[in-house]
């Protein structure tokens, strides 16, 4: 049986130019994209352009530093730095939640969607106790929510209106 000492060694630098990488392609992007809508907007003050533009800089600058600094070291993974079986099912879980809740989010509007997202981190990945998750998920969704309204942010309402 395959245990994680069985892997073939990969290199942190390895790792961390991947990553990096992936992160230069996407501050790219951002600033692509940045430059596509109103970047200077009105004589009032900068567009909506202005903030992505410049995190999308910050990003491929920040990424670009990293890569070097990736490219003059080389370290060997930790012992146990891949996640084992029981993570990589927790790590799915985690992802299918998220997709779930942004295909519910207008249907059910923003606080059932919360509610149900924050319940099932609380009591299947988390392993609360049922009372600990009903009030943590309440708060968690119908309070911010809540304070969403008193700063006037427009949230999905749903098929409830709530």
């Amino acid at each position: 049986m395959g245990g994680p000492g069985d892997r073939p060694a990969v290199q942190m630098s390895t790792i961390d130019r991947i990553s990096w990488s992936v992160l230069l392609v996407f501050g790219v992007f951002v600033i692509y994209e940045s430059l596509q809508i109103n970047y200077y907007g009105s004589d009032f003050g900068p567009g909506p352009g202005f903030f992505s533009f410049w995190l999308g800089v910050l990003v491929v600058g920040l990424s670009v530093v990293e890569i070097g600094r990736a490219l003059r070291k080389t370290v060997a993974l930790p012992a146990g730095f891949f996640p084992d079986r029981a993570g990589v099912v927790r790590i799915a879980c985690l992802l299918g939640a998220l997709m779930a809740a942004a295909l519910l989010l207008d249907r059910l509007g923003y606080s059932l969607t919360m509610f149900l997202f924050c319940g099932f981190l609380l009591r299947v990945l988390g392993r609360q106790s049922w009372w600990l998750t009903l009030v943590l998920a309440g708060l968690g969704s119908f309070g911010t929510a809540y304070i969403f309204r008193l700063l006037l942010v427009m949230l999905p309402g749903g098929i409830l209106g709530i």
